[in-house]
């Protein structure tokens, strides 16, 4: 049984037979991938630390037929302290449901794991988690294809657009003369904002930055497109009626 070594972040944990978790991680070098971390939930176990979601770690895992295993692992860096807090919890978990929504088994996808560190850094720093959630919302979007045509008209290119609307159907913005009945009108400075954001390097979101007014066009766009592209709904965001 060889022995393999990566970086990743546990997403998920579901408790197994009466002492050990399966953990879903997101490494930089398989994606998405289920371990087994045995006996881990025994008294002074030395994966128990390790073995809880929010835990960014260097693991050495086995695997035997289909089951990877956790032979040994060290915490890199903790984000525990998020789910101490009501507030920051909801909004760690909704990120980190997104990545698990998005992200198939075994789909390698390092910038959405950068992406993902990056945000909970920003939120343990104590950066907006509205601000810090629209940003996520539309780097994961570029990050895994999915990034709506903000640049011209999705029917007739027109890239000159004085006057904009936003197809759901059609992803990406239509311009007067194109749009439908069930487009809804976004202003260009809103468009202008979500490039921005699109095009901005990880190290350099933490100085992005918008108001509420901005932050809730924004999220009129992207909540709904993103329920559209993953055919279906986002568990975690009942939550936030407890705190908005």
């Amino acid at each position: 049984m060889k022995l393999i070594k990566t970086k990743g972040i546990v997403l998920k944990e579901t408790n197994f037979e009466e002492s050990s978790k399966i953990l879903t991680v997101l490494t930089s070098d398989f994606g998405k991938i289920q371990v087994l971390s045995k006996n881990c939930r025994r008294l002074l176990s030395v994966l128990s630390a390790v073995s809880q979601p929010l835990m960014f770690c260097e693991f050495v895992i086995r695997k035997t037929k289909d089951i990877y295993s956790i032979s040994s692992a060290s915490v890199i860096e903790s984000f525990f302290e998020l789910s101490q807090d009501v507030n920051l919890a909801i909004y760690s978990g909704y990120l980190i449901e997104l990545v698990d929504s998005f992200l198939e088994f075994e789909q390698k996808n390092e910038d959405v794991l950068r992406l993902l560190l990056n945000s909970l850094y920003l939120l343990k720093k104590g950066k907006d988690p509205e601000v810090v959630s629209r940003i996520f919302e539309i780097k994961i979007l570029v990050y895994t294809g999915f990034f709506p045509q903000f640049t011209q008209c999705v029917k007739c290119q027109r890239k000159d657009i004085t006057r904009a609307f936003f197809s759901f159907k059609n992803g990406g913005l239509t311009c007067e003369a194109c749009k439908e009945d069930n487009d809804i009108e976004i202003e260009i400075e809103v468009v202008k904002r979500i490039l921005i954001v699109a095009a901005t390097n990880l190290k350099k979101l933490n100085k992005i930055s918008f108001d509420s007014s901005l932050n809730s066009k924004i999220k009129t766009i992207t909540l709904p497109y993103i329920k559209m592209v993953l055919q279906k709904d986002i568990k975690i965001l009942d939550f936030f009626r407890f705190i908005q």
